[in-house]
């Protein structure tokens, strides 16, 4: 029986040597390598001692840092009384062991050591391995150990293991560990949809919040941060969930709150807008409004009320995020005002010409000028009736010169009582040619702008005529164009509102040289009591070069409108233009032929042949007798033309005739 007892012993020890470090099993077996047989058998009696002391302190205490120290110690104190038992054994024999003992008599139940930290911790929801226990009878050595366990790590609390053990003398011991399920981990929060979202300006924000899971159950999650929709900028939304154990867990989205809406342009006013042509325009801009706050508008573009057309206006406003809105607005330049005429409506010309004079109108655009039917007295012959024609730009003419003779007679002339006192006819004629009257045609002119807009003016050209039946002027019974004066007497009554002159009278005259009498300006007034009550002054003269010594010829004008030169102007005076060649042969001996050489002559002027006139220019003002602060100014130009050529003989020269004829006077006054 001692030798079973010393072999559990011995594996006994191998057992223990597991709770003690390697230093300290070097540290006891060098201790027990250096004792003699008294000394070993000493410090085993010694061992038992302390071994029995701490085995009783460990069964009356729950402290855990007792339980560890005593357990400890006791795992030293074993691990040396095996390597003690082992070397008196080695040194006396197996019967040393019992002759130390005080007789057998076994009541001690076993001593159990428990494996490992006690009490022990295990985390929520983990597995739990015990470490276990051992067991060290006093007689019997080592021992069996059962454990029984309570230990549920699905829930946090305090739980134990059980250890007995009871030897071969049926003395039983127990012994217990404390388990502590403990909950260290934090919730695991998780945010729902995107950790990162953007929303817009202005727009409402629903957060989409967060769910959070752990291993005590059924956690909340409470969130933290706001975001504010109303101002751009990045936002953070902090989501916590505390469990029972007070593990918090966190998790956090970021909310931009971004700006890509353009501010909204809002055009002030209407648009389209239209404006005259020539008018100011002053433009009435634009508002802006964006979620950002206040914006400024910046207008772009340009309108020329100096030209018709359609222009656009840009409005721009610009936020803070540099979202740019726009709108526009469209301006029309319009012109719906009519041109006006500036020419007098009358022209006054000889018979067999072309040329009539100029019609003007003013307009702030280009003006184009068209010429209706013609109305004209009725003519003799087959020969084509003359129209009057006019250019785009305004030139009044005939398409054929027209001929004062060709209209029908109006009266008939008688010739003289023969001896018994009858009297016969002897051939129709016109009145005009003792009256003066004058061949009138008239039509109606239209003068358009660019934008169409249209007006009309009803023109009459008077033909006079030159040289009487006959075309003569040395012969002939031709008509002047000489007006008297008169001086009507009377009282007049003044008009609330007197208008400036208005002139009636053609701007141009035409009249043979050599003559001082040219014509009357005429010019009325259309809300005065006398329309006619208007004096006349004239400014300086513009003529041609001429020849000579001689005083340049001025043209002067009465009071009443009877303009004449001072000293009548002579067509043959002014500088010659061209030069006139004779022709003579001479032989030429480089190319051995005969050839023409050119000399000149004499100088000469152009006009002899083209019929161009000798041109006076001045400006005629016309003044009203009831207000002299209203007056009206006109350049009139006299047309000279020649009479007879260079030698003013109308019998051989190439010039035209004039007739001095008689004239009738108009009588004006006030």
């Amino acid at each position: 029986m001692k030798k079973s007892y010393l072999v559990c012993l011995i594996l006994f020890s191998f057992g223990l040597t597991a709770e003690v470090n390697l230093e300290q099993m070097s540290e006891i077996e060098s201790r027990v390598d250096s004792m003699s047989l008294t000394e070993l058998q000493d410090r085993r009696s010694a061992l038992i001692r302390e071994e029995n002391q701490l085995t009783a302190t460990q069964s009356s205490t729950q402290n855990p840092s007792t339980l560890k120290s005593v357990s400890n110690r006791l795992a030293e104190i074993r691990t040396e009384l095996s390597l003690v038992q082992k070397a008196l054994i080695l040194l006396a024999g197996p019967a040393i062991i019992a002759l130390t003992d005080d007789g057998y008599d076994d009541n001690i139940p076993p001593i159990i050591s428990i494996i490992g930290n006690n009490p022990a911790t295990v985390e929520l929801g983990a597995t739990y391995s015990d470490a276990g226990a051992t067991a060290l009878d006093n007689y019997r050595g080592a021992t069996a150990v059962t454990s029984s366990s309570t230990v549920n790590t699905s829930a946090v609390g305090s739980y134990t293991v059980t250890y007995t053990s009871t030897d071969l003398d049926n003395n039983s011991s127990t012994a217990t560990r404390t388990v502590n399920v403990v909950d260290t981990t934090a919730p695991v929060v998780t945010v729902t949809g995107d950790a990162t979202v953007t929303t817009e300006l202005g727009d409402t924000y629903t957060d989409a919040g967060a769910t959070a899971t752990d291993l005590s159950g059924t956690v909340t999650v409470v969130t933290s941060g706001t975001v504010n929709t109303d101002a751009v900028g990045e936002y953070t939304l902090t989501y916590t969930s505390t469990d029972a154990s007070q593990n918090a867990g966190t998790a956090t989205r970021t909310v931009n709150v971004v700006d890509t809406t353009a501010p909204v342009v809002t055009v002030t006013g209407d648009n389209p807008v239209t404006t005259e042509l020539g008018d100011t325009y002053t433009d009435a801009g634009a508002t802006a409004t964006d979620l950002s706050g206040t914006v400024t508008v910046v207008t772009t573009g340009t309108v020329d009320t100096d030209t018709v057309g359609e222009y656009t206006l840009t409005y721009t406003s610009t936020d803070a995020s540099e979202n740019s809105g726009t709108a526009t607005r469209t301006v029309n330049v319009t012109d719906t005002v009519d041109p006006v005429f500036t020419s007098s409506s009358s022209f006054v010309v000889d018979e067999n010409v072309t040329a009539i004079g100029t019609v003007t109108a003013t307009d702030l655009d280009t003006v184009t000028f068209s010429i209706g039917a013609t109305t004209g007295p009725a003519t003799l012959g087959n020969r084509a009736a003359s129209q009057l024609q006019i250019t785009s730009a305004g030139a009044l003419s005939f398409d054929i010169a027209p001929d004062y003779d060709l209209q029908v007679p109006d009266v008939v002339r008688y010739a003289d009582p023969d001896l018994f006192g009858t009297v016969t006819e002897k051939d129709p004629t016109l009145s005009g040619y003792t009256t003066g009257a004058t061949m009138d045609f008239t039509a109606t002119v239209t003068a358009t702008d660019a934008s169409g807009n249209a007006t009309t003016q009803d023109i009459t050209v008077q033909v006079r005529d030159v040289g009487g039946v006959d075309d003569d002027t040395g012969t002939g019974t031709g008509t002047g164009t000489g007006t008297g004066t008169g001086t009507v007497t009377g009282t007049d009554t003044l008009s609330p509102e007197i208008t400036l002159p208005v002139f009636t009278s053609s701007s141009t005259f035409v009249v043979d040289e050599n003559v001082t009498a040219i014509g009357t300006v005429t010019a009325v007034i259309s809300a005065a009591p006398n329309p006619s009550n208007v004096t006349y002054t004239i400014g300086a003269t513009t003529g041609p070069a001429t020849v000579g010594n001689r005083a340049a010829s001025q043209l002067q004008i009465t009071s009443a409108g009877a303009l004449s030169f001072d000293i009548a102007p002579d067509y043959d005076l002014q500088v010659p233009d061209i030069e006139l060649l004779e022709t003579r042969p001479q032989y030429n001996n480089y190319n051995n032929d005969w050839n023409d050489v050119y000399t000149v002559r004499t100088e000469s002027l152009s006009g002899y042949e083209s019929g161009a006139t000798m041109d006076f220019t001045a400006t005629v003002t016309a003044t009203s007798v009831y207000d002299t602060t209203k007056s009206t100014t006109q350049v009139i130009t006299v047309q000279v033309r020649d009479v007879g050529g260079v030698d003013d003989d109308t019998g051989t020269g190439t010039g035209t005739g004039s007739g001095t004829g008689t004239g009738t006077g108009t009588q004006t006054g006030g």
